[in-house]
């Protein structure tokens, strides 16, 4: 599993929001995460419909955090971005199994425990997590 480069950049303007006082413009994102800015809108436009970013129009609007950086979970932000965040194909919803016998798996098992540990640590976790430094290891 390795998170996409959109969602690590989807992650790096929630915090830059987090660290600023009223709206932001796209340009000051851009400048700041050194993406484009038309990737940024788009990243943005994503975030917007997940409910954790807000808009304001015109020569004096931009972007900021919907909700506090305490009540954003990282897995808000996987789910906003990511299609999936399965370690394997066996654990997604359907449970494909390649070998037809995930019950009886070792493998299927052992993903299974990995992926319910990587849902709590992204579910416990948030943004203010990351700004302090402060995260939440069990």
């Amino acid at each position: 599993m390795q998170i996409n480069l959109t969602t690590d950049y989807a992650l790096r303007c929630i915090l830059f929001l987090s660290q600023q006082e009223g709206d932001v413009s796209s340009k000051e994102v851009s400048d700041a995460i050194k993406i484009s800015r038309e990737f940024v809108q788009r990243i943005m436009q994503k975030l917007r419909g997940a409910g954790l970013v807000a808009h304001t129009m015109g020569a004096a609007g931009g972007y900021r955090l919907a909700k506090k950086p305490e009540d954003i979970k990282l897995m808000d932000i996987f789910d906003t971005m990511e299609d999936t965040m399965r370690v394997n194909r066996c654990v997604e919803d359907d449970e494909y199994c390649s070998i037809g016998m995930p019950s009886s798996c070792n493998m299927h098992m052992f993903y299974e425990i990995l992926q319910a540990k990587l849902d709590r640590y992204f579910n416990e976790n948030t943004i203010a997590d990351i700004l302090t430094q402060n995260f939440k290891l069990d």
